[in-house]
């Protein structure tokens, strides 16, 4: 999965904000909100990484998380992503 290209990742006090840009904007309205996870999720997809990928950062970052609660904090934003039509295959 990967994320639909025009995509920006903001800060905004103390919630982290998914902003679409160009082509993105026309076929999204709105935002998407996202807890400090969420985020670190985002952000790997923005950055190309793989879900694993993604899960293996979140195992390094994050104190007292296993594997298969990284893997599921992954699926969890993944699907909510895919439902809201944000990624592609």
């Amino acid at each position: 999965m990967k994320l639909k290209a025009g995509w920006m990742l903001t800060e905004l006090s103390d919630e982290y904000i998914a902003v679409p840009t160009g082509e993105s904007a026309e076929g999204f309205r709105g935002i998407v909100r996202l807890n400090e996870t969420g985020k670190d999720v985002f952000q790997g997809l923005l950055d190309g990484l793989t879900e694993a990928q993604i899960a293996e950062k979140l195992l390094e970052r994050y104190d007292g998380i296993d594997r298969q609660g990284a893997e599921m904090a992954v699926k969890r934003v993944v699907d909510l992503l895919k439902k809201e039509g944000l990624l592609t295959e």
